[in-house]
């Protein structure tokens, strides 16, 4: 009888520490407008966000998705979006349903969707996760919802929000040795807290953690001063700045070739999925037509991801000028070097290799055209 209990004993010893690495969740959208929506679980890195992993992802159904998974290592936060409800050209459309966020961490987890964010429970740093981190929020958004009914004005939306800092620090303190206290520290910008108070969380986060945000910010200042070079850099009266890129049957170029050999250059920044650059093209070849034989040469260079979407934009428009890619978007070496943040963008260049004009369009584009030439 003895053995038997204890053969039970430990059986059940077992099936808790078996149990006790997994990790679930049971979410409930409020609405089953969103079944059948893709819904991905994320694991969020502690410092910069270009880290985070897809861990896994299902199909929202009855209203309810769930996850669960064998946890590892020490507990961390996991978001939850949604696939994007459309895409038209370069337009992605999203589910009014926000990105959600919890602890994973051993045990199983209740998410419910509201008007003014998710609301997580169920184990001890989730109950603590919502108390000081989501309660807050909600409280601030439904304040300021109800505020912005009423009024324009903007000032007690802000007040709304700085009332839950302290409970975030207290969070943050409480977990400040942990990856969850350190992800929550750094997924707010230093500006949210009281400077003696980031001052003193820092000193409390891990040391790996600190050194990723200095590389971080170091990143971030280091592109920032990047881009205002290249702005001033790419401003008129100054001379043209090279390039390289790629034609369509894959060789190299140089812009600078195109700027030797023609008395005008109109640098075209466009892309497939982009109506207003498309909607330019007509008046660009009737200044091509008007022009070609005075010297003027138009290199157009797609900021298209897509090389399909790319080729077919080119046959549709049929577009008579040299025609360049390399299919990195805003990232790419040309965006960056003339500084291009949106577009249709064109730039012009004149006989000298000098700046003569950024950007101009319309009427006043043809006018600059007919000064060079």
């Amino acid at each position: 009888m003895k053995i038997s209990k204890l053969i039970a004993f430990v059986f059940s010893v077992s099936l808790v520490s078996a149990c006790a690495g997994k990790f679930s969740i049971e979410a409930d959208t409020g609405s089953e407008d969103y079944d059948g929506v893709k819904v991905y679980m994320i694991r969020k890195a502690p410092v910069d966000n270009s880290g985070n992993i897809v861990l896994d992802s299902t199909v929202i159904a009855g209203r309810h998705f769930t996850f669960s998974r064998k946890m590892t290592g020490e507990p961390c936060i996991v978001m939850f979006e949604l696939a994007p409800k459309a895409v038209e050209g370069h337009t992605v459309f999203y589910h009014d349903l926000p990105t959600a966020s919890c602890v994973a961490e051993p045990g199983h987890v209740s998410l419910a969707y509201s008007q003014d964010g998710a609301a997580v429970s169920g184990t001890p740093l989730n109950d603590d996760y919502d108390r000081f981190v989501l309660a807050p929020s909600r409280r601030a958004r439904a304040l300021s919802r109800e505020y912005t009914e009423r009024t324009s004005e903007s000032d007690s939306i802000r007040a709304f929000y700085a009332a839950a800092v302290p409970e975030y620090i207290a969070f943050v303190r409480k977990y400040a040795d942990t990856e969850v206290g350190a992800t929550v520290f750094f997924s707010r910008g230093r500006s949210f807290y009281p400077d003696s108070a980031y001052t003193a969380l820092s000193r409390m986060m891990a040391p790996e953690y600190l050194e990723q945000e200095r590389a971080r910010e170091a990143r971030f200042n280091a592109e920032r001063k990047a881009a205002e070079a290249a702005f001033s850099a790419s401003r008129e009266g100054n001379p043209f700045i090279d390039f390289m890129s790629e034609t369509p049957d894959g060789r190299t170029v140089r812009f600078s070739d195109a700027v030797k050999s023609n008395e005008a250059v109109l640098l075209v920044f466009w892309a497939s999925w982009c109506r207003p650059c498309r909607a330019e093209i007509p008046q660009l070849k009737r200044l091509y037509d008007e022009y070609r034989d005075a010297g003027l040469e138009i290199v157009g260079v797609s900021l298209d991801a897509d090389r399909a979407a790319w080729e077919k934009a080119m046959e549709t428009e049929n577009m008579p000028w040299p025609q360049w890619s390399t299919f990195e978007g805003f990232d790419s070496e040309s965006a960056k070097s003339y500084a291009v943040h949106s577009i249709p963008y064109v730039v012009l260049i004149d006989s000298e290799g000098m700046i003569a004009s950024v950007n101009k369009h319309g009427e006043a584009l043809e006018k600059e055209i007919g000064n060079l030439l």
